[in-house]
């Protein structure tokens, strides 16, 4: 089977990540413009995005571990920007990483999720924010809750809308024990999943969540 190059990788993850619409149509951050483009060169996907932004939201039974968590989250992100190699394709070292506490939008999932195309924005925005990825570490109460026995899951945060019907995904949403940070399954797959890149070491089927599905309007208000 023939590996993706870094360039069709974004591609194929941002237009599995359209959404047909069908008839229906915490920490300082930087301004976006009011109506943002689209933009496949590279990883990033907001041509108002300047740099890998993630924020960080933490579950309440976390509140006084945050710089911790922080922490290790800088350090899997500093192991992946090593050791990736489309980290350069997906330009994301022409500026820092930055990384706050603190999301904008949906408060932390409490309902289950499951792992096939699962959303936690209220629906398509024009101006999205500048994080690329949105992080929400659970502690093991609510994990069960959320995700079950699973370790982590990927799902769309924000999307944005492209015409009056389609809208594509240009922020991921990780949610993730606060236990598997650190481990090198977050750090070789769900990381660099969440950062628009391919795993360094995938997980074994059906674990992968890659990408959400293409949905059509009858889903759009499940």
């Amino acid at each position: 089977m023939r590996k993706l190059s870094m360039r069709e990788w974004v591609h194929v993850t941002a237009m599995l990540g359209v959404l047909g619409l069908g008839v229906r149509c915490a920490g300082e951050e930087p301004e976006v413009a009011e109506h943002s483009h689209l933009n496949f060169e590279g990883g990033l996907l907001v041509a108002e995005r300047q740099a890998l932004q993630l924020c960080v939201e933490l579950a309440p039974g976390l509140a006084d571990r945050g710089e911790e968590v922080l922490s290790r989250l800088r350090a899997d992100v500093a192991t992946v920007e090593g050791a990736h190699p489309d980290w350069d394709v997906a330009r994301y070292r022409q500026a820092p990483v930055r990384m706050q506490l603190g999301c904008p939008g949906a408060a932390l999932p409490k309902r289950r999720m499951e792992g096939k195309g699962d959303a936690l924005n209220d629906g398509p925005t024009t101006a999205p924010s500048p994080f690329r990825t949105f992080v929400y570490v659970l502690d093991d109460a609510s994990a069960d809750e959320v995700l079950g026995e699973k370790e982590a899951l990927r799902a769309r945060a924000e999307t944005m809308r492209v015409d009056e019907h389609v809208s594509v995904e240009v922020s991921t949403a990780l949610v993730v024990r606060a236990s598997s940070i650190g481990t090198a399954s977050f750090r070789e797959a769900w990381l660099p999943m969440g950062m628009g890149l391919r795993p360094l070491n995938p997980l074994p089927e059906p674990a992968v969540d890659v990408m959400p599905k293409v949905s059509g309007s009858s889903s759009q208000g499940k």
